[in-house]
């Protein structure tokens, strides 16, 4: 992908962002999508990488692989144990590795890959939310991601895996009220239903990194907001991945009659 193709994306998930903001699907921040443009020929890849890999440009030298491991001299891809690392994700700073993770190779390409800087710690010290899309599932298509926070000098504060059907509008107030952002961590969980019923539900919890989530975990309250999967929502998720043009999602749109609930709730018991 050329630098203008590059330069689409960034500007699409800009637009993704402002159009969630502005239908008060967030109602925290700020929030900013970093731009990424794709690496030179030239530009080496990370000493464990082998070849096919994939990088990106980012801002105050920072630049990003995704990239298949290289294996011990003389081994084979059919000598790998079941689960283990075979792929991985890397920042560097000016060639050195400031971290590196598992990673599933994305089949959208450079539209699974997402840098932000928002507010996630509450004292006016944004963080950079790494989003890297890993798989799309069959049926529902449920999209599958691994986020990342780190703070501005990129010292890694904690991840979380196999978050489903993310998009850069998961992004919902901090549980103890204070300025900046929670990230809303969203799966797919069958649950019960007054009448023994059993359905599927897409449910958002909070995650921020301070306090009890300095981990990047999302504590104590448990799920923050639920919606069932009925005809009425299956219809309009289906609408959201037919106009989308890669594998993000709204999720804090299609809970944002959930998220002002819960919000009001709060708000009136305090």
């Amino acid at each position: 992908m050329g630098d203008a193709a590059a330069r689409r994306m960034s500007g699409l998930a800009a637009t993704l962002l402002a159009a969630a903001m502005a239908g008060k699907a967030i109602a925290c921040g700020p929030a900013t999508v970093l731009p990424l443009s794709p690496l030179a020929g030239g530009d080496p890849p990370p000493q464990q990488c082998d070849e096919g890999g994939m990088g990106w440009h980012g801002e105050d030298g920072i630049t990003l692989w995704r990239c298949p491991l290289r294996l011990p001299e003389g081994a084979s891809r059919a000598d790998v144990e079941p689960g283990a690392m075979t792929d991985g994700l890397f920042v560097l700073r000016d060639g050195k590795v400031l971290h590196q993770q598992a990673d599933v190779p994305s089949p959208w390409g450079a539209k699974g890959l997402m840098l932000m800087r928002v507010e996630l710690s509450g004292d006016a010290r944004p963080e950079v939310l790494l989003a890297a899309h890993n798989t799309s599932g069959q049926g529902m298509g449920v999209e599958g991601w691994t986020l990342a926070v780190f703070d501005a000098s990129w010292f890694h504060l904690g991840s979380r895996t196999e978050v489903a059907d993310w998009g850069p509008d998961a992004l919902v107030p901090r549980a103890d009220g204070k300025p900046g952002c929670a990230v809303l961590i969203t799966t797919w969980r069958e649950m019960e239903w007054p009448g023994d019923r059993i359905s599927l539900n897409f449910v958002g919890e909070r995650a921020d990194i301070s306090g009890e989530l300095s981990g990047f975990d999302t504590g104590p309250e448990g799920a923050f907001v639920t919606r069932r999967y009925d005809r009425r929502f299956a219809r309009e998720r289906a609408r959201d991945i037919e106009r989308s043009p890669g594998p993000q999602r709204s999720p804090a749109r299609w809970l944002r009659r959930e998220i002002a609930a819960a919000q009001h709730r709060k708000e009136a018991s305090e």
